[in-house]
């Protein structure tokens, strides 16, 4: 089981619609994450911080079946074919809205690289987001 960092941009999409909605929400499989991988959402500016655990529920999702969230998306032009043709399915299982989540804080915990794409997460920095999650 790997930990992961991955982006959420509150101006394009509606996370937290979304999650209370659905419980879930589809990523773009660009990485090798899988089932039971967990995954921590920062969320962009203005945000700037984590505010989510997430499980990996499934991956290797075709467009075909992936589920048609246009409904949260911000932008004029959400999701379209072509775009992405694999997704992987996050299952929401806690949402917090803590300061020291954010980046300053995980800079002094172990976060070296700027919040700009996925990341894995591993010794002190994940300790220290983990217990941000108790």
């Amino acid at each position: 089981m790997e930990h992961w960092i991955f982006i959420a941009n509150p101006n394009q999409f509606d996370m937290a619609k979304c999650l209370s909605e659905c419980g879930f929400v589809e990523y773009i499989q660009r990485n090798k994450v899988c089932v039971n991988d967990i995954v921590y959402l920062y969320s962009t500016s203005p945000i700037k911080r984590i505010e989510y655990k997430m499980i990996v529920e499934q991956t290797d999702i075709p467009l075909k079946d992936a589920y048609d969230d246009w409904r949260f998306s911000l932008q004029a032009n959400p999701r379209r074919p072509g775009q992405a043709n694999r997704f992987f399915r996050l299952r929401l299982l806690k949402q917090v809205s803590k300061p020291k989540l954010g980046l300053d804080e995980l800079r002094k915990h172990g976060l070296f690289s700027s919040m700009q794409g996925p990341m894995k997460v591993s010794g002190e920095l994940l300790d220290y987001i983990e217990s941000q999650f108790k």
